[in-house]
């Protein structure tokens, strides 16, 4: 009796792990791939992307660098267009867009300045990159809208000032991909701004229009926006002396916050996916001490994984690309 149940026991266990290795193959066979990330090395100032080349979060896969720019001074960020055909570059407290193909590829092209976006670490691209806008001016709180004819030549370069508030001090825009918020972290209240931008086009702009927000009594930076706007992960720092920082996520329609991150070793910069269900962000593998490394955190499954790691150096400002179709850089099409 005691053989055949260990046998059965046995059997059975062999079972169940089939079954889970089946569950996890198909896990992995309804997800899709991941889009390319660009990233910067703040010890070289050097930009690089990153192709996960992964089906998925648990697929093995093979992770490629391509190195990109070099010489960005103190803030290498870039910031892919939502439809792909862009990258906007901080570059000597500037920024500058290349073509996609150009950049990445060719590496051989001359970049188009936005001058208004100077001063900041970020700027925000409209819905499908049609759109870009600046931080808000520190003089007199505006913030200025580009069309897509000032970068690709294709149109009337046409600019928009518009007025938000003559009392915050706004920095670090976020435009949700449907266009329809916008969020500016602000310095001078410990919290953040954000307003839906249909008040882009009244004549006195949107300094009626702002909702002030505060999830604490320290600063927050570095906000993204979910694609409909109606929430937003940020950075915190929770104990106001740059030791402690964690992502938050916090609903703007209903003011809930929420931590998602509880690490010794911090979390900072983060970025969402467009399907909302995975962070980058960047952090050091022990408290205070190490490499700064990248990390993507699976926000269904809650696991993090280190993703990037420059021996003796620090990499941070990850930003994903914005479909699994930019997985291959294809060049232009011919004009017929």
């Amino acid at each position: 009796m005691f053989t055949f149940f260990s046998h059965f026991a046995i059997r059975l266990l062999a079972l169940m792990l089939v079954v889970s290795a089946s569950l996890a193959g198909l896990a992995r066979a309804v997800q899709t791939s991941f889009p390319p990330i660009l990233y910067g090395d703040t010890s070289s100032y050097q930009l690089f992307t990153r192709e996960l080349n992964c089906q998925s979060f648990w697929a093995g896969c093979h992770r490629d660098n391509q190195f990109v720019l070099d010489s960005l001074f103190s803030f290498p960020v870039a910031q892919w267009s939502p439809d792909g055909d862009y990258i906007a570059v901080h570059m000597n407290d500037d920024w500058f867009i290349y073509p996609t193909y150009c950049l990445l590829v060719l590496q051989t092209c001359e970049p188009t300045l936005i001058a208004d976006a100077s001063g900041d670490v970020r700027l925000a691209w409209g819905a499908g990159g049609a759109i870009i806008a600046t931080y808000a001016n520190r003089t007199d709180v505006t913030t200025t809208l580009y069309t897509r004819g000032c970068w690709d030549g294709t149109g009337d370069c046409l600019q928009k000032t518009v007025q938000l508030s003559p009392t915050a001090i706004l920095t670090e825009p976020t435009w949700s991909a449907d266009g329809s918020r916008m969020l500016f972290g602000d310095q001078l209240q410990n919290g953040f701004v954000w307003f839906y931008t249909a008040c882009f086009d009244q004549p006195e702009g949107c300094t009626d229009q702002l909702n002030s927000m505060s999830i604490g009594a320290n600063p927050i930076s570095w906000p993204s926006l979910s694609a409909d706007g109606s929430r937003a992960i940020l950075t915190m720092d929770t104990r106001g002396n740059n030791t402690y920082q964690q992502i938050f996520m916090v609903d703007l329609d209903t003011g809930a916050v929420q931590q998602i991150t509880d690490r010794a070793g911090t979390a900072i910069f983060p970025d969402w996916s467009a399907d909302e269900r995975y962070i980058l962000f960047a952090g050091f593998p022990f408290p205070h001490s190490g490499d700064l490394q990248i990390y993507l955190l699976d926000l269904e499954r809650g696991i993090t994984l280190p993703i990037i790691h420059h021996p003796n150096r620090d990499v941070a400002f990850a930003s994903w690309g914005y479909s699994a179709e930019n997985m291959t850089i294809n060049p232009p099409e011919a004009e017929g």
